[in-house]
């Protein structure tokens, strides 16, 4: 049972309620695209890697690089809706 309330909210119309809920919401693109550039650093860090001669570089970089690229991509285009 919802206590009542001694001073009334201001907020309780929908119209504002949802307002509200839409400011709580920022989604930040420059850590999405922050992300994005991470995943691509890790891949061409894994490319000068290989052309160093150390290969077995890109069993750590290669996943991290494209899970980076894929969930920054994601919450770009997430953004953009």
């Amino acid at each position: 049972m919802p206590i009542p309330a001694i001073v009334p909210n201001p907020f309780d119309d929908d119209a504002s309620r949802q307002q509200r809920l839409e400011a709580n919401l920022p989604i930040s693109s420059r850590r999405a695209i922050a992300i994005v550039v991470g995943g691509c650093a890790c891949l061409v860090a894994f490319a000068v890697a290989a052309v160093l001669g150390f290969p077995g570089a890109g069993a750590a970089l290669v996943p991290l690089g494209m899970l980076l690229l894929l969930g920054g991509g994601i919450e770009l285009l997430l953004s953009r809706l």
